[in-house]
């Protein structure tokens, strides 16, 4: 096993997303999760010229949204597929391609970079899945900069397959995004969910403080965010 696998969750999550990275990258783009995208990028609000860094970034599907939206974005992924996928499809985005723009192969548990150099770092479906939370979030800690925020999207509790397919009838979703969402589902009953006080408790734990929590898709994803302590 690669060092890069610490677990049979991380061996889970490269079965389902390096060798799929093709079908990852092509159905992730469109439908509800590129709405949900949207909607956490909303949600952050970073401001122009942001350092930002997306953790488990993928294809780069968040980090062209947020390079169009003036931020300086340095997506880390394990994958080798799907980073060369993110390195492409941001070369032929002329939006994203005109702003900064990198990828780094590394795992979220050590991450590449020094300490307190990033204004927002994020981590969008993570952090339920890998075998170390909290380290993965001490991580996303230590390089954000004094003051800085750190966001993450991971499913509520209440995600499973009965309640994704009930939302998805409720929503009239055709079968390709009700079968995306089923596979999100599956996902999360075999890593993490979180309950609120679950949720708020690694973000603590991690050194965070103004925490927020707001619960979207029909109350079966969350978003959060918090703050780095400014210090002394």
């Amino acid at each position: 096993m690669s060092p890069l696998w610490n677990s049979p969750r991380d061996w889970f999550r490269w079965l389902l997303f390096e060798i799929g990275a093709g079908y990852y990258t092509e159905k992730l783009a469109t439908g509800p999760e590129a709405e949900l995208r949207a909607e956490f990028a909303e949600f952050l609000a970073p401001p122009c010229g942001a350092r930002v860094l997306d953790v488990g970034c993928g294809p780069g599907h968040l980090a062209r949204l947020l390079a169009r939206r003036g931020c300086r974005v340095t997506g880390v992924d394990r994958g080798r597929r799907l980073l060369r996928l993110a390195r492409r499809w941001a070369a032929q985005d002329p939006e994203a391609a005109a702003r900064s723009i990198e990828f780094h192969r590394a795992p979220a548990e050590r991450l590449p970079f020094s300490g307190g150099v990033f204004d927002l770092t994020l981590a969008t479906t993570v952090v339920y899945f890998v075998a170390q939370p909290a380290a993965v979030l001490r991580e996303m800690v230590r390089v954000t900069r004094p003051g800085g925020t750190v966001a993450t999207l991971d499913p509520h509790a209440s995600m499973n397959r009965r309640s994704v397919r009930d939302f998805c009838e409720r929503r009239h979703l055709g079968p390709q995004d009700t079968r995306k969402l089923i596979a999100w589902a599956i996902a999360s009953e075999r890593c993490l969910r979180f309950e609120a006080h679950e949720l708020r408790a690694l973000l603590v734990a991690a050194g965070l403080e103004a925490i927020e929590l707001d619960r979207r898709m029909a109350g079966l994803v969350w978003f959060a965010r918090a703050r780095k302590p400014a210090g002394p």
